[in-house]
Order: structure tokens, then C-alpha cells, then sequence
């Protein structure tokens, strides 16, 4: 039987075109390892049971001004597909009014691990000292549309981990402003996102996500 090369070429030269695909998106995948960003954070939720006009009682039209307390919900959002976070502890600040606002309590929290694009809440409970509450129940009284402003301000370090080691601590510092309305609770249906010069997610990470699934789809259909 003669020798045919071509028996050998056509599988040859396929897994070799293969390879060429493979390669990059392997040598893709290892440089967005490295792609360092910071957590996006959100309160979701927060109540000021002092400002809920609707707890009114009836009968001598007071309110419970002795109620200082302020409820809230914080939630972390780890970006990155190939990296876990870890969180040093949580240090919030509370104030009132528009910036800069008066301080009226802080609390920390516990830092912890969090895995490749996982969410976590943080709900607690923080004790306010300082606030106007007659003023302010006086303001979102007027009608059904007046909001007081409360910001909530965040400090913390992060750490990212690469493989089997942490990369270098980022200090994370952000905050924003949370409109209380007649309820006391939070205004409006979105959360509020706390901002800061943070490194923008998304950009470079998203058009090397679309080369990513460039060359898988070429890899399958070839």
C-alpha cells in the first residue's frame, strides 16, 4: 500500500490550528488573574424608625425621639472572575446633612473572605448621637416628596488572592448619600453606590472578555 502524507497532514495540521487557539485564550485567562479591582459597595437599605411618620401614635401625636438607632444594609460585590477577596475590618461612618454633614456615629465590622464574584451583606444596627430629629421629622412631614440626607462613609483594606498567594493591601475608601423620606426608610428603588476614585471595572477587562469568546467560538466551530 503507498504511503499517503495526507492521512497524517489533515489531523496534523488541525490540532496545530487548535493550539493557536487555545494558546491565547490560556495566555488571556492568566493575564486577568492579575487584573486587580476593588469591591463595588452599595447600601440596599437603610431606616431611621425616628423619621417613620406612619408610627405616629394617635391618641398624644408623639413619636419616639428616644430612638436613635439606625438600621442598615450594606452589600460587597467581588468583580473578578478569577480572584477571591479578603476584607480587612469595616469601618463605617455615619453623618447627617448635606457634605461635609456632622458626624453621628461610626461602627466596624469584622472583615472576611470573599470568593471570585460573590455578594455579601452586611446588616447591622448603628447608635446615632447628634442628630436634629425634630427637625428632621419636621422636614419629611411637609409632604409625601421631602427627604433628609444621610451619608454613609466606609474605610477599609482589601486584599485580592492570586492562586495560592495575596497580592498588595488597597486601601478602599467610599461613600455616598442615602435620602430618608416620611417612612424612614431608604428613598427610591436603586441602591445607593458609595464612590470614590476606585478603579473602574469593566473597560479593558470587558473587550479582553470579547477575545475570550472570539477564540473559543473559532476553536469549536473549526
Amino acid at each position: 500500500m503507498p504511503y499517503d502524507g495526507n492521512i497524517w497532514c489533515a489531523p496534523v495540521c488541525e490540532l496545530t490550528v487548535r493550539c493557536v487557539l487555545v494558546i491565547p485564550v490560556l495566555f488571556i485567562c492568566f493575564c486577568l488573574s492579575f487584573q486587580n479591582h476593588k469591591p463595588l459597595c452599595h447600601v440596599v437599605d437603610f431606616y431611621a424608625p425616628t423619621l417613620d411618620t406612619f408610627s405616629i401614635n394617635s391618641n398624644n401625636n408623639n413619636y419616639n425621639i428616644n430612638n436613635t438607632f439606625v438600621f442598615f444594609d450594606l452589600n460587597l460585590e467581588n468583580v473578578m472572575p478569577f480572584n477571591g477577596l479578603l476584607y480587612g475590618d469595616l469601618n463605617l461612618t455615619f453623618s447627617y446633612g448635606d457634605l461635609p454633614g456632622k458626624k453621628i456615629g461610626s461602627l466596624g465590622l469584622p472583615g472576611f473572605y470573599q470568593g471570585m464574584r460573590k455578594t455579601a451583606h452586611r446588616r447591622d444596627v448603628a447608635n446615632t448621637r447628634g442628630v436634629p430629629w425634630a427637625d428632621a421629622f419636621a422636614s419629611v412631614s411637609k409632604n409625601g416628596s421631602s427627604a433628609v440626607v444621610f451619608r454613609v462613609d466606609l474605610e477599609t483594606e482589601v486584599r485580592s488572592k492570586c492562586y495560592f498567594w495575596y497580592m498588595k493591601k488597597q486601601r478602599v475608601v467610599v461613600g455616598g448619600d442615602v435620602r430618608v423620606g416620611n417612612t424612614g426608610v431608604q428613598v427610591g428603588d436603586m441602591a445607593v453606590l458609595l464612590k470614590s476614585a476606585a478603579a473602574r471595572v469593566g473597560g479593558f477587562q470587558e473587550s479582553v472578555w470579547v477575545l475570550v469568546f472570539f477564540f473559543i467560538f473559532l476553536f469549536f466551530s473549526y
